[in-house]
């Protein structure tokens, strides 16, 4: 016989479970991904979408780490390889390549070419260090029990960067 459903019961213990998380320390989330040999954090409110790599139509007269371009459902997106830029090493293409889509309240369309994503994190279960990172664009450096740093990625500070911006060959 079917149990019976006490919609009293459901709705308090719903109630308290509301409240006791709008008393709980905000923990926020950040995809993990690598690029440039390091680990990498954004903060999710920074990006769109993270997807496989699509085709990405070469530009004559780029630098190397500007891929080119990609039509995303119907919208063109100028692809940047984040490693190639960052430490001049082409990332390796494989099965775990993807693309992460800048999100879109940033005025531009722009994505980058990353090695692999990690999933998310909590931001709360890592240590922040104090040591600057050798990238302009890192925000913050984090450490993790038992695992290499993490470095925050400041996406507003990587799209206003006069190097980035720069892509035609001299």
């Amino acid at each position: 016989m079917a149990r019976k459903f006490n919609l009293r019961e459901f709705q308090t213990d719903l109630a308290r479970r509301m409240q006791a998380a709008a008393h709980a320390p905000a923990q926020a989330s950040r995809l993990g991904f690598q690029a440039a040999g390091a680990n990498w954090l954004v903060s999710l409110e920074e990006i769109d979408e993270v997807m496989p790599l699509p085709e990405i139509v070469a530009t004559p007269g780029t630098k190397r780490w500007f891929r080119g371009m990609t039509n995303i459902r119907g919208n063109l997106y100028a692809v940047t390889d984040l490693s190639d830029f960052l430490e001049g090493t082409p990332t390796q293409e494989s099965s775990d390549t993807r693309l992460l889509l800048v999100h879109r309240k940033h005025g531009v369309n722009a994505a980058l070419v990353i090695q692999r994503s990690l999933g998310l994190r909590q931001i709360g279960q890592f240590e922040r260090l104090d040591a600057q990172a050798e990238w302009s664009c890192c925000a913050n450096r984090y450490q993790e029990t038992g695992c290499p740093d993490w470095l925050e990625i400041d996406l507003p500070r990587l799209l206003a960067d006069p190097a980035f911006l720069s892509v035609e060959t001299q």
